[in-house]
C-alpha cells in the first residue's frame, strides 16, 4: 500500500511520483530535456510493481509456511551494532507469524489478519474483479453538503488517486475538518485500505496523544456497504511538493534541521515503541502539519543553485512553510519485526545497499532513507537518481566510498554473478555499465562533502553516519539524535 494511494498528497501516484524537474535521465538512453528533466514513469512503475510483487509472494509463502512467530512486543532483543565492521556480515534472520500461535485480540494476532490479507489479495484472480473499463477509474460520486456515516458533511474535494478519493469534511460531532479517504469499491484495494488502517490504530494506541509525528487516523467505517473511509487529521503538502513548487530549490537549513529531528523521533517511535519498519520513507511521505500557504520568501543558496542550474530559467518564487512541523504517512507497508520481511522494500532512490544486494534488513534501512531525505531536503536534488542496482551501487561508492568486502561477500550468489567480481569482492563496475551515459553519470557525481556548504559542515557528519554502508553500524534513530548537528544553532 506504501506505493498506491497516499492520503497526501492528493494527486495519483502515478502521474506524481517521477514528475521530479531536473531529477533523472529519460528512456531514450540518458537525454536530458533542458530544465525539465523527468524520469521514466515506466520506470518507476516497473521498480514499483517488482517490489510490490516479491512483497505479496513473500507473505503468501509465510501464511502458507505457518511458521511459529515470536512476539516482538513482549521484547525483541535487537543486536548489537559494535565491533562487527571485521566481522561476516550475518543478514537479520525473520520468523513469519503462525495462524496457530496468535490471539485474536492481540497485537501479533492482528499482525497475522495483514499477513493473510495480504498474501489472499496477492494470489486472487485478479481477472475475476475487473473494473470497469481497463483505463477507467470510477470514484466515489459525492456533492457538496453530503452526510456520511450520520456525521461527516463534505466540503470540497482535496484530490484523487488510482485507490481513491480525498475530501474534505466538517465532523459534526466534534466540530473540526477532517479529511476522508474514500477507497474505490474495488476488494484488493479495501483490503489494502484495511491493512493501512489496522497499523494506524497500532499506532494510535501506542501513541495516543499524538506526539510521534505520524499521520493522526481519527475514525474507520464502510459507507453504503461498500465504500471503506478512513478519516484523518487534515494536513498541508508534501515536502516533495514544496520542493517542486519552488523549481527544487532545497530548504533553509534550520527547516532541514527540524524536519530531520522529528523524522528520527517518529523513527524512533516506530523502532523502539512498536518494533517495525516504515519501509518506504521519502519526500512524497512527509508532510507539512499546518494547511496555511506558504510564505514568499529568498533562497539563501541561490546563487551556488543558480550555478549548478545555468540552463534553468522560469524558475518559481521562492516560498517558505508557514511553520516547520510534520507528520509522516503512509503506513501500508510498514512492518513489524515479526513479519516476513520481502527482498526488496523502498522507493529506488531510498533503498539502502543491503536492500539491492538482498542481504536482508532491519529497522536500519529506515535510517538510510532518511539520510536521503535529509541530503534532498537541503540540495532540492535526489542523492542517488538511478534505475538501476549497478548504477545504484556505484553511486554509493562515489558518494560515500568503497562497499565493505564483507558486504559483497555475502550476497547470494545471483547478485554476485550480476554485480560482482571475485579476488577480493568488487563492483563489476565499469566492466559491465549499461551505456557510456551511466558511465559519465557516477563519474560525475560529487562527493556528499562537496555538495554541502562549508558553513554547513555538521550535516555531512550526520548524514554520512545516516548513510553508512554497513547496516551493522549505521547509528540508530536514538543515536543519530544524539548528533551535534542537532545542537548547531544555523542563520542560513
Amino acid at each position: 500500500f506504501g506505493s498506491r494511494l497516499s492520503m497526501w498528497p492528493f494527486e495519483s501516484r502515478n502521474d506524481q511520483h517521477w514528475e521530479r524537474q531536473g531529477r533523472d535521465r529519460q528512456m531514450s538512453g540518458y537525454s536530458w530535456n533542458g530544465h525539465g528533466r523527468e524520469r521514466s514513469r515506466a520506470w518507476a512503475r516497473e521498480d514499483r510493481d517488482r517490489s510490490r510483487s516479491q512483497r505479496w509472494q513473500g507473505l503468501s509463502r509465510s501464511a502458507a509456511e505457518g511458521v511459529q512467530a515470536r512476539d516482538a512486543r513482549s521484547g525483541v532483543s535487537r543486536r548489537d551494532t559494535d565491533g562487527h565492521h571485521d566481522r561476516q556480515y550475518e543478514p537479520p534472520r525473520y520468523e513469519p507469524p503462525c495462524h496457530d500461535s496468535l490471539g485474536e485480540g492481540s497485537p501479533a494476532g492482528r499482525r497475522h489478519d495483514r499477513s493473510d490479507s495480504r498474501s489472499s489479495e496477492y494470489t486472487s484472480d485478479s481477472r475475476s474483479e475487473q473494473e470497469p473499463g481497463k483505463d477507467e477509474i470510477v470514484h466515489f460520486s459525492w456533492h457538496k453538503g453530503m452526510v456520511l456515516h450520520s456525521r461527516y458533511e463534505m466540503v470540497r474535494l482535496l484530490g484523487d488517486g488510482t485507490f481513491g478519493r480525498v475530501l474534505l469534511a466538517q465532523d459534526r460531532r466534534e466540530d473540526r475538518q477532517v479529511a476522508i479517504k474514500v477507497i474505490r469499491d474495488i476488494k484488493r484495494y479495501m483490503e489494502s485500505a484495511r491493512i493501512e488502517a489496522d497499523i494506524l490504530k497500532d499506532i494510535c494506541r501506542a501513541d495516543p496523544q499524538g506526539a510521534s509525528r505520524c499521520a493522526v487516523m481519527y475514525d474507520t467505517f464502510v459507507h453504503d456497504q461498500r465504500h471503506l473511509c478512513l478519516v484523518f487529521e487534515p494536513l498541508g503538502v508534501s515536502l516533495y511538493d514544496h520542493l517542486k513548487r519552488n523549481s527544487f530549490r532545497g530548504f533553509w537549513m534550520m527547516e532541514v534541521q527540524s524536519f530531520a529531528r522529528q523524522c528520527l523521533k517518529c523513527v524512533k517511535f516506530l523502532h523502539d515503541r512498536l518494533q517495525m519498519t516504515h519501509t518506504d520513507l521519502k519526500p512524497e511521505n512527509i508532510l507539512l502539519q499546518s494547511m496555511e500557504p506558504a510564505r514568499p520568501s529568498f533562497f539563501p543558496r541561490e546563487k551556488e543553485w543558480l550555478e549548478r542550474h545555468k540552463s534553468s530559467r522560469n524558475k518559481s518564487t521562492y516560498v517558505r512553510p508557514a511553520s516547520s512541523q510534520i507528520k509522516i504517512i503512509d503506513f501500508g507497508n510498514a512492518t513489524y519485526d515479526d513479519e516476513h520481511h520481502s527482498s526488496i522494500i523502498n522507493t529506488r532512490q531510498y533503498r539502502g545497499p543491503e536492500v539491492v544486494l538482498e542481504l536482508g534488513w532491519n529497522e536500519r534501512s529506515d535510517i538510510w532513507s532518511l539520510g536521503c531525505i535529509i541530503m534532498e531536503l537541503y540540495t532540492g536534488e535526489l542523492l542517488f537518481g538511478t534505475h538501476e542496482n549497478l548504477e545504484h551501487l556505484a553511486l554509493m561508492e562515489r558518494i560515500l566510498g568503497p562497499m565493505p568486502v564483507h558486504l559483497l561477500s555475502s550476497a547470494k550468489p545471483a547478485v554476485k554473478e550480476k554485480y560482482l567480481t571475485p579476488g577480493p569482492w568488487r563492483l563489476n563496475w565499469p566492466e559491465r555499465v549499461s551505456s557510456a551515459a551511466s558511465e559519465k553519470h557516477v563519474r560525475g557525481q560529487r562527493r556528499l562533502s562537496e555538495l554541502v556548504a562549508k558553513d554547513h559542515a555538521p550535516l555531512v557528519s550526520l548524514v554520512s553516519t545516516l548513510l553508512t554502508l554497513d547496516p551493522m553500524r549505521r547509528p540508530s534513530a536514538a543515536e543519530s539524535l544524539r548528533h551535534e548537528f542537532f545542537s548547531t544553532s544555523f542563520e542560513d
